[in-house]
Parts: C-alpha cells; sequence; structure tokens
C-alpha cells in the first residue's frame, strides 16, 4: 500500500492569501516551502487511488502528482477518473469544497464516503437539497453519497479495509449536534499494515491513544506548535484548543512513547513555527524520532 501525502496545511495553505507573517513572506520568496491543503491518497497498485479529503486545492494536487487521465486508457470518450472513492473526514472548507470538481465527471459516480451528518450537512435529501446537492446536481451521477456506520469497514480497491471513527474536533452544541458535522479519523488497513489518519484532533485520549497500538503509521494534526499561537502570531485571542486541535508541542510529548512504528504530522497552520526551518521545532520533532509531512510525500507500507 502506497500512500501520497498530497497536502499538508490547514485551511488557509501556504502562504495564507491574507498573510505576511513570517512563514508566508518565506513561502512567497521560495516556492518549495510552500504547502497545500491537507489530503492523501492511498493505492495498491498505482492505478486506482482512494482520497480522504477533498479541499480546496484538489485539482491542482491530481494534476501535480499525476493522479490523471492516461492517453492509453481513455478510449474514445478521452476521459478517465483514477479516483476509486472519496472519504471525508469532517464539514470543514479545507475537507470539503473541492468535491465541487467533481461536477463535471457524470459518468464516474465516485462514491463518496463521510460521517452521517456530513452527508446530510453537504447533499441534504432529493426533497430538499443543500448546496452539493444542487451544484450541478452532483449528488446525481456525479458522486454517490454514502452515509458511514462507525467502526464499520469499508472494502474498497478489493483489498483496502477503510474504518471511521469519531474523534473530538468540531464544536458541540448544546443540543448534542456537532457543528458542522462529527469528525471522522480512519484506520486503513491493507493485509497486516495499519495506517491511522487524522488531520484534524481535538484530544489526544484514552480512545485515541488505545487505537494507535500497533499501527505503523500514525498522521496526525499538527495546526498549531503552542496552544496560545494565533494570538503569539497573528493577535487572535483563540487557543489551538478552542479551535479543536491539540498543540504539537504537547502531541510530541505525548506520543514519544506511544506504540507506533511512524508518529507524522501534517496539517499546518501557516503560523506553525515548526515550518521554519531555521527555527529549533522540527529538529525536537525530529530528536523524539517524529517526522514532519511534506506534500508530495510518499509512505509505503509493504
Amino acid at each position: 500500500m502506497e500512500i501520497t501525502v498530497l497536502g499538508t496545511a490547514s485551511i488557509g495553505g501556504v502562504p495564507e492569501w491574507d498573510c505576511t507573517c513570517p512563514n508566508c513572506a518565506a513561502a512567497r520568496m521560495n516556492h518549495d516551502l510552500r504547502r497545500t491543503r491537507s489530503s492523501i491518497a492511498v493505492t495498491v497498485d498505482g492505478d486506482k487511488h482512494i482520497l480522504f479529503d477533498a479541499g480546496h486545492d484538489v485539482k491542482v494536487q491530481l494534476e501535480q502528482h499525476e493522479l490523471t487521465p492516461r492517453p492509453k486508457a481513455v478510449g474514445e470518450t478521452f476521459r478517465e477518473s483514477r479516483l476509486d472513492s472519496v472519504f471525508l473526514t469532517h464539514g470543514h472548507a479545507d475537507h470539503t469544497v473541492g468535491l465541487a470538481e467533481f461536477c463535471t465527471g457524470k459518468s464516474f459516480e465516485i462514491p463518496v464516503y463521510a460521517p452521517p451528518d456530513l452527508i446530510d450537512f453537504l447533499f441534504g435529501t432529493d426533497d430538499e437539497p443543500n448546496y452539493f446537492g444542487d451544484l450541478g446536481r452532483l449528488s446525481k451521477n456525479y458522486v454517490l453519497p454514502v452515509k458511514l456506520n462507525e467502526d464499520k469497514a469499508v472494502i474498497r480497491l478489493g483489498e483496502v479495509e477503510v474504518i471511521g471513527f469519531e474523534v473530538p474536533h468540531t464544536q458541540v452544541m448544546e443540543s448534542g449536534r456537532r457543528y458542522p458535522s462529527t469528525t471522522y479519523a480512519y484506520e486503513i488497513n491493507h493485509k497486516d499494515k495499519r495506517l491511522i489518519y487524522a488531520p484534524d484532533l481535538g484530544q489526544l485520549n484514552e480512545k485515541v491513544l488505545s487505537r494507535l497500538k500497533g499501527a505503523d503509521v500514525f498522521l496526525m494534526d499538527a495546526t498549531f506548535w503552542w496552544d496560545d499561537e494565533l494570538n503569539r502570531v497573528s493577535g487572535i485571542p483563540v487557543t489551538s484548543y478552542q479551535l479543536g486541535h491539540v498543540p504539537q508541542e504537547e502531541a510530541v510529548e505525548l506520543l514519544k512513547d506511544v506504540d507506533v512504528g511512524r508518529v507524522v504530522y501534517t496539517h499546518f497552520n501557516h503560523t506553525n513555527p515548526v515550518l521554519n526551518p531555521s527555527e529549533p521545532y522540527g529538529e525536537k520533532v525530529k530528536e523524539m524520532g517524529q517526522e514532519i509531512a511534506h506534500d508530495g510525500m510518499k509512505i509505503l507500507l509493504d
């Protein structure tokens, strides 16, 4: 099983359009420091891929990583989808708005799996469609929305088992509703290898930690380094925990003794100092035996 890390940034990407913080300024000068929104693609044969999350940059990511139609395979229609299916983690824009790209793919009927309340939030019903239900009639033969049952395995590509399970991240309303939806992390199994993908995670609680035991790779949220990072860098008085993210400096310590083959961080906000190679934070991650993902990173589990 091969995992391509298509993107590694949070909602604003790097650089963010409205910012000239040190990381954004550096990324404008050096394109190697740029990052697109977080997403991964999984394949077992290099032919078809399972896409996890579809943010603002999905079309660019598919082109950059050559998950595109092949002239010898397209036939008379000149068209091919390299995507077997899509799994969405939750309803924030950087994980969902790229679904709009699929409004040209009527002949492919790509299954889109997500927590049940997220399917309702995005698509609505035939009688009362929500935005993506009406947008180019997306849910009419272009994509096939599928409500996942938590902890129930879905088999894709004939041999890859995908299991969604709820993790804390999105806001819980007084009614108990998750806003805008429940958040799932995904356990991806192939033969005897196991990857846990949690690009947005509000707590490293016992449920999550117990799930990690014996995993080969944990690809997880590193939106902010400090809990008060937004206030430090941008003067915004809201914390990492308030936004549903475990600060990376805490995660590095909490995960140092966990029974996981590799801990790899993704979903970086443009303010995270770990993105600055001249700062010491990246070295601290490496000293703990952990890794920082980059756009285009390949993870091979065989």
